[in-house]
């Protein structure tokens, strides 16, 4: 079997084994595979091919970290997918005995506290969702 089959063969099988874990690190050396196969069928040798494809999976799974860093620096706590509630809107009735509120937000009971300073009845903002406690700001 020719060298360019192989490397076509393991690129294959790497990128569908990408396709089941969702591992960006696998996509660099299916990258290393397909350029190996390129280089294989030129002609070039073996240690070549092989020293290729190294140098290309190493230079990829290098910008896979980078670019998985990077996109951990941009999801600040402010801009996730679990501050959805942040400035919606809280009518706070009734003042409890602790110095919270028991307030009704979509559909539930929360309890609710303000960021500064006591809590007073009046309109409130959500400032963040503490577990299952709201914090409120004016």
């Amino acid at each position: 079997m020719e060298n360019y089959l192989i490397w076509l063969i393991l690129g294959l099988v790497l990128l569908g084994v990408e396709m089941m874990i969702g591992s960006i690190y696998l996509l660099a050396l299916v990258g290393g595979c397909a350029i190996a196969c390129v280089f294989a069928f030129m002609g070039t040798s073996f240690t070549t091919q092989c020293i290729v494809a190294a140098i290309v999976a190493i230079a990829g799974v290098i910008a896979a970290f980078v670019f998985r860093r990077n996109i951990r620096k941009k999801l600040t706590p402010n801009q996730d997918c679990d501050n959805l509630d942040k400035g919606q809107i809280i009518n706070v009735e009734k003042i409890d005995s602790d110095g919270g509120a028991t307030v009704n937000y979509r559909g539930a009971q929360w309890k609710a506290y303000a960021s500064e300073g006591p809590l007073e009845t009046g309109i409130y903002h959500i400032e963040k969702v503490d577990g299952t406690r709201l914090i409120l700001t004016k």
